[in-house]
């Protein structure tokens, strides 16, 4: 029985060390927007109008929507963005649209991160990753509901 929760802790410290892979992780907003009617497909429009040879690198946002949050006090609005993180190298457009696609496949409801490299085998957001999640503000190169624009 012991050498079973050996096998067994040594298989959750590895995939631990191996980062997250495709997950539907988030701030604890997450769930809360959810409930109050938001979902990853509000991000749609922004996807369906990203130029596809467009390059992208590590840290940029890819474009943000607001959603509505609940709490005791009533409703409020929150931004959440798609952006890209540990990534060495850069990707382009249409790569960004398929994960898109994968993410919500997977049935993530708004937040969520997936491999950059994820159609290739690698399921390892450490080697890149395309992140939805809750932002303190919208960035200043971007626009709600659009593709962001190139920083300066």
């Amino acid at each position: 029985m012991r050498f079973n929760s050996f096998i067994a802790l040594a298989a959750a410290t590895a995939q631990s060390a191996a980062g997250l892979g495709i997950n539907c992780e988030g701030d604890s907003l997450c769930g809360i927007s959810y409930l109050a009617g938001g979902r990853l497909t509000q991000f749609q429009s922004i996807f369906d109008n990203i130029f596809e040879k467009r390059i992208w690198d590590n840290g940029d946002d890819i474009g943000c929507v607001e959603m509505t949050h609940l709490n005791f006090q009533g409703s409020f609005k929150g931004v959440y963005c798609a952006y890209i993180q540990n990534l060495d190298g850069s990707v382009d457009g249409a790569t960004l649209k398929s994960l898109y696609t994968e993410l919500i496949e997977y049935g993530c409801g708004i937040c969520g991160s997936i491999p950059i490299h994820y159609a290739k085998g690698d399921n390892d957001v450490n080697h890149g990753e395309l992140s939805f999640n809750m932002v303190d503000s919208l960035p200043e190169n971007c626009e709600l509901n659009q593709p962001c624009k190139i920083p300066n």
